[in-house]
C-alpha cells in the first residue's frame, strides 16, 4: 500500500469518500476497507513471508532473500510497500525490522496462523457443519 492509498483509505475512514463526499462505512465486498487494504498488503507474493520472516528481529536484506529463495526486485518492491505500510523499518546498521505497528500486528497474525494450522488439519467434511447445505440461500 502507497502511502497515498494509506492516506485515503484514513480519510475514508475519517468519513471523506473518493469525492470528497461522505464515504462508505464498507467497500464493494462488504469489508471495511482498512482491513482489506491490509490483506491486500500482507496477500501480496512474498510480503507475508518477509513479514513472518522480521517477526524475530532484524535481517540483513541478503537473509531474507536466501530465506525466500525469491528475485531481489520484488523482494525490494515488497519491502518498500511494508515500509511505506508503516510496517517495516530499516535500522541503524542496514537491516529491516519490524516498527512499532509490524509488532502490534504480530497480536493479530500470530493467532491467525494458529488457528490456520488447526482448520487445514481438518477434512473437507469437517469444514462442514453438521445440517449445513451445500449452497447458501438463493445462491446459484
Amino acid at each position: 500500500m502507497s502511502m497515498r492509498q494509506a492516506r485515503s483509505a484514513r480519510g475514508r475512514a475519517a468519513g471523506q469518500g473518493r469525492s470528497g463526499g461522505p464515504a462508505p462505512a464498507e467497500v464493494a465486498g462488504g469489508a471495511p476497507p482498512e482491513l482489506a487494504a491490509l490483506v491486500d498488503l500482507l496477500g501480496r507474493r512474498f510480503a507475508l513471508g518477509l513479514y513472518w520472516h522480521l517477526r524475530g528481529g532484524s535481517l540483513p536484506f541478503r537473509t531474507l532473500a536466501a530465506r525466500l529463495d525469491a528475485p531481489q526486485t520484488q523482494l525490494v518492491q515488497r519491502l518498500r510497500e511494508l515500509r511505506e505500510a508503516g510496517l517495516v523499518e530499516v535500522d541503524e546498521v542496514g537491516e529491516y525490522r519490524l516498527t512499532t505497528h509490524g509488532r502490534r500486528l504480530q497480536g493479530v497474525i500470530e493467532p491467525l496462523a494458529v488457528w490456520a494450522q488447526e482448520w487445514a488439519t481438518l477434512s473437507p467434511r469437517q469444514r462442514t457443519p453438521r445440517g449445513a447445505s451445500t449452497r447458501g440461500h438463493d445462491e446459484p
